[in-house]
């Protein structure tokens, strides 16, 4: 059974999102909200960080892996799971496929971090590298339906998004009039999910999705309001980069949900995870950095309001992390 078509966007509601909260609470763990003086004093904004470089398995994922693995039926559990991923989604389904006793197999591009892929394998996932992550989405999509295993997109998928949505649930229960909410867009599935639980909550706070100058499919589309072919270059950021389907359920999401997709640079990637190693000793993949670098890129319109910036995910192996601080500048 494939799970890969487009779900009506009334389904992912504020319910859905309790549902999934109710339904990981034991697999997933709840993260700090912590305040950042370093932030708070240069941006003159009230800035806490959302820490779920500090989930089980290192990245937000884990949340929507786990929704989705909770909501399969007896069939579907015996056949199992198979998902395409740079990365964190892997680990994720990975994680709750062996927490559940659900198969899981997965797909990934040549590029995959190898420490990512040893903790799949750790978790005894099936693993398959393809040329690019377009390459492992297609294929994914085949065998699913040549075996009957679940397709598991990383964002084009209501159970995902709705686990992804915890966060923001979190984020209101923990600070209720926070303002103005950064987080990074790759599919957009955590992004459509936090914006969700945010604007049921609280109407009046912002959610600002960011994502790399590099790969700003979100950023071109919420502009001209239309799902236009988009320019994609390599990223160091690969986590939310590539190409995203203009029928995937999460672009409505945005769309309707998010107040503004921004974009930051690779240089402001790299300083923003200088900045977090530096001030507060936390390491942070590419992908995890970008609503950092936004803060800083946006200080001017955040000064005086109460800013939460999602920090998504640490995990990027030790040379590669070396490597790139090095390059960052402050």
């Amino acid at each position: 059974m494939t799970n890969h078509t487009q779900r009506p966007m009334d389904s992912v509601t504020l319910k859905a999102i309790y549902s999934a909260s109710a339904r990981i609470k034991t697999t997933v763990c709840r993260t700090p909200l912590e305040p950042s003086q370093a932030l708070s004093v240069l941006t003159g904004a009230e800035v806490r960080l959302k820490m779920e470089n500090l989930q089980h398995t290192g990245s937000f994922k884990l949340r929507g892996a786990a929704n989705v693995v909770a909501s399969l039926d007896a069939d579907q559990r015996i056949a199992g799971v198979i998902a395409p991923t740079a990365g964190n989604h892997g680990l994720g389904l990975a994680c709750a496929g062996h927490a559940a006793g659900v198969p899981v197999s997965i797909f990934l591009p040549c590029s995959a971090d190898p420490i990512k892929v040893s903790t799949m394998k750790s978790y005894g996932a099936q693993v398959t590298f393809f040329e690019n992550i377009e390459e492992a989405r297609q294929a994914a999509i085949v065998a699913a339906e040549e075996s009957g295993a679940t397709f598991v997109s990383a964002y084009d998928n209501e159970q995902m998004i709705a686990g992804a949505g915890t966060v923001g649930l979190e984020i209101m229960e923990d600070w209720a009039d926070a303002e103005v909410i950064l987080v990074n867009i790759g599919g957009g599935g955590l992004a459509s999910g936090i914006a969700t639980a945010v604007k049921a909550i609280n109407p009046a706070a912002e959610v600002w999705a960011i994502q790399s100058e590099a790969s700003p499919t979100f950023a071109h589309w919420k502009e001209t309001g239309e799902t236009i072919p988009v320019e994609l270059s390599p990223s160091i950021a690969e986590g939310i980069s590539g190409y995203i389907e203009p029928e995937a359920m999460t672009w409505p999401l945005v769309r309707d949900r998010v107040d503004r997709v921004l974009l930051v640079s690779e240089a402001g990637i790299k300083a923003a995870m200088l900045l977090m190693l530096n001030q507060h000793s936390h390491v942070i993949e590419p992908s995890g950095a970008p609503a950092i670098a936004a803060v800083l890129l946006y200080a001017k319109e955040l000064s005086g309001r109460k800013v939460v910036c999602v920090v998504s995910g640490r995990n990027i192996s030790g040379y590669r992390y070396l490597k790139l601080v090095n390059e960052a500048t402050l």
